[in-house]
């Protein structure tokens, strides 16, 4: 990802490392808040390439010798500890604080990153909180954490948290269409999910298509009145294995009932499955506008459902039997 992706993606949280470098106001710590797939670990090696770039001009530049070792994570001042099981424990930060005491390789500042650093365990943390309480110059920590509650307060009070959000969708699909992905997939995933990676993930199911093509399967038979049950019970066959595989698909559904909703507004330029206005068109007039709502709605209640215990495949059948049922015939 190059710098400038990264500076749109999280604009806020590049400005903050920007500004308090360039007024000299830097911490000691920072925390990186955020779900996965927010590019805080982009950022963080951003930040140390801010902190040893050679180009005083243009900083960080990312071709200089520091910023391509950064980016390569090859830096001798910069180290990563990341969780060899699932938690980073005790002799992780020893390991850390033993590197951070041997006289430096090369001038400049010394970077750590510690992934996952809401995983640390007692020992871990107390062992980190006694680094911090003694601040070394030019030594800079950053924590990548999803919630920094699960930190010592004491940590934290000693530490700048940044949060990261959720990308924009279209950031998610400019960067989808960037590693080659098909428009309207890019499209469909972006819309989908909130980061990169949960959608390249989902475009890398193996069955993404055999999904696609269920629903697709389930529209026609409802622009033909046919039973959708039928088809149901035919194309899941050795497609739909598990919750994730029901929960794609419900999604996919989701999103073309909403462009339903759009057909029905005649806000086509928002549609999707934009390869699908000849099946929706004969679908539309025997819908109402509420219909097709109070069916997104359905959707919605069965999504929050499959997160517990429950039978998917009848819930399923009895959201493609309210499809059928809410026709208006007038």
């Amino acid at each position: 990802m190059t710098y400038e992706t990264l500076k749109a993606s999280q604009k806020e949280a590049i400005k903050i490392l920007e500004n308090s470098y360039a007024k000299k106001r830097l911490s000691h710590a920072y925390i990186f808040e955020g779900e996965a797939g927010t590019k805080k670990f982009d950022t963080a090696l951003f930040f140390a390439s801010l902190l040893l770039c050679s180009d005083a001009n243009k900083k960080p530049c990312g071709q200089c010798h520091h910023c391509r070792r950064i980016q390569h994570q090859t830096h001798p001042n910069l180290y990563i500890v990341r969780p060899a099981k699932r938690m980073v424990v005790k002799d992780d930060i020893q390991e850390l604080q033993k590197e951070f005491n041997k006289t430096a390789l090369e001038d400049g500042a010394k970077i750590y990153i510690i992934s996952e650093a809401d995983t640390m365990n007692p020992y871990a943390s107390n062992a980190l909180l006694k680094f911090l309480e003694e601040p070394h110059d030019n030594i800079y920590g950053i924590l990548l954490v999803k919630d920094s509650t699960k930190l010592l307060p004491t940590i934290r009070s000693r530490s700048q948290i940044i949060n990261f959000h959720s990308l924009p969708e279209i950031t998610i699909y400019e960067n989808l269409i960037e590693q080659g992905f098909d428009p309207q997939l890019a499209r469909l995933a972006s819309a989908i999910h909130h980061t990169t990676d949960s959608a390249e993930a989902f475009l890398s199911l193996p069955n993404v298509y055999d999904l696609i093509d269920i629903v697709y399967a389930l529209y026609e038979d409802l622009s033909q009145q046919k039973p959708l049950i039928l088809t149901f019970e035919k194309e899941i066959f050795d497609v739909v294995k598990n919750t994730d595989d029901y929960q794609a698909l419900l999604d996919i559904m989701m999103y073309y009932q909403k462009d339903l909703i759009y057909g029905k507004m005649n806000h086509h330029k928002n549609l999707i499955f934009d390869d699908q206005q000849a099946i929706m068109e004969t679908i539309l007039p025997h819908k109402t506008k509420a219909m097709l709502l109070e069916e997104l709605q359905h959707m919605l209640s069965l999504k929050n459902n499959l997160n517990f215990y429950i039978n998917e495949r009848l819930a399923f059948d009895n959201l493609l039997l309210a499809l059928e049922r809410r026709t208006n015939h007038e």
